[in-house]
C-alpha cells in the first residue's frame, strides 16, 4: 500500500484531502504540530508530531514515503515574517529533507494559492507573470520559487487553488452564519468576478496531481471552470439557507473600517487579525484564473458547480449545528 505523508492534514483542505486519499486505499501519515487538533480525521490514522520548520525527527520515517503533499501554511499572521517562514522557508526545508531521506519519492505536491499570482477580471494562465498583492501571496509565490529550484532533483507538482468553500471551512462560514440570521451583505462591487472551487473537488485535484505522471515539473490553476460574481454567490447562499433574506449593500470602505477595528484589537490581544488591511486588498480585487491546463493535461473534471457545492456546504453546517 503506497504511503502518502501530508502536512496541513488537520486543516480544512487537508482533512478533505486525507479523506480522498483513504478512499483510494493509500496509507496516510500526517505531520502535525503538537497543538493541532485531529477531530476531523478518522481514528487510528498515523500522526507524527513535528515542527513544520524542523523535520529532523522525521528523517528515518520519510524513507517510506511514496508521495508527499505539502498543504500546511499560514493565511493570517501577527508578524510579516511568519508568512515567509511558514509558507516559503518550510517548503525549502522539507524539500531538502526529502531529497536526502526519501529515495523512492514519486511526487511532491505543493498546494500554493491563486493569491501568489495577481488579480484579474479575465482568466489568467500559468504563463502570466505574477504580481501578488499581500505578504501572504508573496510568501506563497516564494514557496513556489523554492520548489522550482528542486524540480530537476525531485518530481514536483504545484497546485494553485482560488477561493475554496465547503464543509468544515471557518472563513466563508461567517457568510453562511449571517445568511442564517436573514442577512446577505454585498460589500464593494457585487459584480466583482472570482474563481472558486468546492473543497472536495480541490482534494480530488490534489490527489490527481499526485498520481498523474504528466504533472511533474508543472504548475496548475484549479477551479470549477466558471467565472462567478459575489452577487451570484450571495444568491446561492441565500437559496441554500432558505427563508427571507435582506440584501445589504455596503461600500468597500466598510471593509477597511472593519479591518481597522480588527487590526487594533489584534494588536491589543496579541493575536492575528482575521480581517487585516492586506486581506481587504485581496477581497476587493477580482480573481479569475483559467483551469484549462489541468483539465487538458491531467483530465481534471470538477463534480460540483457552485449551486450544488453551496447547498452541500449549507447542509453540513446545519447538520453539525454550526447554523
Amino acid at each position: 500500500m503506497p504511503a502518502v505523508f501530508i502536512t496541513g492534514a488537520t486543516g480544512f483542505v487537508g482533512s478533505h484531502t486525507v479523506s480522498a486519499l483513504l478512499a483510494k486505499n493509500y496509507r496516510v501519515e500526517i505531520i502535525a504540530r503538537n497543538t493541532s487538533k485531529t477531530n476531523f480525521l478518522p481514528d487510528g490514522i498515523i500522526v507524527h508530531r513535528c515542527s513544520l520548520l524542523d523535520p529532523s525527527p522525521m528523517r528515518e520515517k520519510l524513507a517510506d514515503a511514496d508521495f508527499f503533499i505539502h498543504i500546511a501554511g499560514l493565511t493570517k499572521a501577527r508578524k510579516k515574517q511568519d508568512f515567509y517562514d511558514v509558507n516559503a522557508e518550510a517548503v525549502k526545508i522539507w524539500l531538502e529533507t526529502l531529497g536526502k531521506s526519501s529515495p523512492k519519492l514519486k511526487k511532491f505536491v505543493l498546494v500554493s494559492s491563486q493569491a501568489a499570482t495577481r488579480p484579474s477580471e479575465t482568466p489568467i494562465t500559468e504563463n502570466d507573470a505574477p504580481a501578488p498583492l499581500t505578504d501572504y501571496g508573496k510568501s506563497k509565490l516564494l514557496g513556489e520559487k523554492y520548489a522550482q529550484q528542486f524540480i530537476n532533483r525531485l518530481p514536483i507538482a504545484i497546485v494553485r487553488p482560488p477561493a475554496v468553500y465547503g464543509p468544515r471551512d471557518k472563513d466563508i462560514f461567517f457568510y453562511f452564519k449571517l445568511a442564517s440570521k436573514g442577512f446577505l451583505p454585498l460589500v464593494g462591487n457585487p459584480d466583482r468576478k472570482f474563481s472558486a472551487i468546492y473543497v472536495k473537488d480541490l482534494a480530488d485535484a490534489i490527489v490527481l496531481a499526485m498520481e498523474h505522471p504528466d504533472s511533474a515539473g508543472e504548475t496548475f490553476f484549479v477551479n470549477d471552470g466558471e467565472i462567478h460574481t459575489w452577487r451570484e454567490f450571495a444568491t446561492e447562499v441565500g437559496n441554500a439557507i432558505g427563508g427571507r433574506k435582506f440584501k445589504i449593500r455596503l461600500p468597500g470602505a466598510a471593509l477597511w473600517g472593519a479591518a481597522a477595528i480588527d487590526e487594533t484589537l489584534s494588536f491589543i490581544v496579541r493575536k492575528s487579525a482575521l480581517l487585516s488591511f492586506q486581506k481587504v486588498r485581496e477581497l476587493l480585487a477580482p480573481w479569475v484564473a483559467d483551469n484549462s491546463k489541468i483539465v487538458k493535461k491531467l483530465g481534471f473534471k470538477p463534480k460540483f458547480d457552485i449551486k450544488s457545492g453551496i447547498q452541500e456546504t449549507a447542509n453540513w453546517y446545519r447538520e453539525n449545528g454550526w447554523i
